[in-house]
């Protein structure tokens, strides 16, 4: 009856996980996706020519989604299966393994905490590397918890594994293990078990070179990885942005005002700080070093072994700390927080969730989609699109336009569908004689981009922003329209 009771309880965390993810769908972001999709695609076509970027080297991304392009073509649907699928799994491994660590209720209180958690639900409809690195790295945790708490070699071996798996997935998620050193000075010596888990970090991790190595070089991803700029900049520009006030403390002030981490972050956050100072139990004390030690280094350590190279700011970067940070915030809730405070505190972290949801940019294929639409009661032979156009407008096709799609060059080709965006490219058109239009599509106006045009949000990104994501922003809050032209 138990066990038939904890089925229904998982079964309901994970449908309200599904749901929350289905309304709140991304889809399309139209930046580092357009890399991934691009290779996938090429993948599910038997193109297994050696990746040229680190995008198109993470194949415990787009290995699983060329897959699924293989299997049931290309569309949206395909595009975020895998992430959409480790999404919930996230959620099912945070409650066993909360519920074995932790007891019942923090594995409970813990799945639905991820089940609302703005960053996982954003991420679980992009095809981003996070929700897989997320699932990975969450369980390399509990499992290596857990073989420290019940001395059983298995979960030593099977966390090492996840976090190789991890970094097959995405290399940023080598900071993940930087918690080691400080578990081991802070909760005791090395034990042997963790030398298995070192052995299965390094099998799974053998899944990169033996399957780039087919495809004709094993050392590829490295050769890539040597060429890009994983860093914040190059070492002069870490030193004029970095070694400085705002800089230092600019990922304290994020962790307040970035909406991915609704308000998560703040009571997690002084949680953390609290539990390291004053743990209740050995378990407090684990799971606050590695939210503790794993954030310092995402923010400040160096990811080149050669110079100062930290990685860019970016709140997905954080990732791999949903599982213990979740764990930690709902072990406290549980331990320390009577029942009434206890439910208001959820009720404000899940409104605050739903509030950062609702301000996320949204799917930018929709537009696309909409000239697809368009293009389907014309029937053309050829259309010309801007460059920024070329590759949403061919994924809205699901990479088969079924008429000659080219980037515009300084002449319109003639007798072709031209679609312009820029105003500037519009009044080149329509002076060209004889040439008509034949429609228009425009972006609707979403909350994020009327958030964007008010003063007093924009004085708030002052502080917490850096100066060049203020051209983005301009970019985005102004509405977009696409006029279709027949060229003569």
């Amino acid at each position: 009856m138990v066990l038939r009771d904890s089925r229904w309880r998982l079964g309901g965390i994970v449908v309200l996980a599904a749901i929350v993810r289905v309304l709140f769908f991304t889809g399309f972001h139209g930046f580092d996706d357009v890399f991934y999709i691009q290779r996938s695609y090429e993948l599910s076509q038997g193109i297994f020519s050696l990746p040229t970027t680190h995008w198109a080297a993470r194949i415990g991304l787009v290995g699983p989604t060329a897959v699924a392009y293989r299997a049931f073509g290309v569309s949206l649907g395909t595009t975020v299966l895998f992430p959409f699928l480790c999404s919930l799994l996230t959620v099912v491994a945070t409650a066993l393994l909360g519920r074995r660590l932790f007891g019942e209720p923090v594995g409970w209180l813990a799945a639905f905490l991820v089940a609302v958690f703005p960053l996982d639900v954003i991420f679980a409809s992009m095809l981003f590397p996070t929700a897989p690195v997320t699932l990975l790295c969450g369980i390399g945790y509990g499992a290596f918890l857990l073989g420290d708490a019940e001395a059983r070699q298995g979960w030593y071996l099977g966390s090492g594994a996840a976090f190789g798996l991890a970094c097959v997935t995405h290399e940023a998620a080598l900071v993940a293990l930087s918690f080691y050193v400080v578990h081991v000075i802070c909760q005791g010596r090395p034990r042997k078990g963790h030398l298995l888990a070192l052995a299965g970090f390094f099998m799974a991790l053998a899944v990169d070179p033996v399957i780039h190595g087919f495809m004709g070089n094993p050392h590829v991803r490295l050769d890539v990885l040597s060429h890009t700029a994983t860093a914040q900049g190059t070492a002069t520009d870490v030193a004029y942005s970095g070694f400085n006030v705002k800089w230092i403390t600019e990922p304290v002030i994020r962790l307040a005002a970035e909406r991915t981490f609704g308000l998560f972050s703040w009571l997690i956050t002084l949680i953390a700080l609290y539990r390291v100072l004053r743990p209740a139990t050995l378990q407090d004390r684990a799971l606050s070093l590695i939210v503790v030690t794993v954030f310092v280094w995402t923010e400040y350590g160096t990811m080149s072994l050669h110079r100062y190279a930290p990685l860019a700011r970016l709140p997905r970067y954080l990732c791999p700390l949903t599982l213990p940070a979740m764990w930690l915030l709902a072990k406290y809730l549980c331990d320390a927080v009577r029942p009434k405070p206890r439910r208001i505190l959820l009720a404000v972290l899940v409104a605050s969730s739903l509030i950062c949801l609702m301000v996320d940019s949204g799917n930018q294929l929709r537009p696309y989609d909409a000239i697809r639409s368009a293009l389907t009661g014309i029937r053309p032979e050829a259309v010309a699109v801007e460059k920024n156009d070329e590759f949403p407008l061919r994924f809205a096709e699901r990479m088969k336009p079924p008429y000659g799609l080219s980037v515009l060059g300084v002449t319109p080709p003639a007798q072709s569908i031209v679609i312009a965006k820029s105003p500037k490219l519009r009044r080149r058109l329509e002076a060209i004689p004889g040439i008509s239009e034949v429609g228009s599509v425009t972006r609707p106006r979403t909350l994020y981009q009327a958030m964007l045009t008010s003063p007093f949000v924009l004085s708030i990104l002052r502080i917490v922003r850096p100066p060049e994501r203020f051209a983005e922003y301009k970019d985005k809050a102004s509405p977009d329209m696409w006029t279709i032209y027949r060229i003569p």
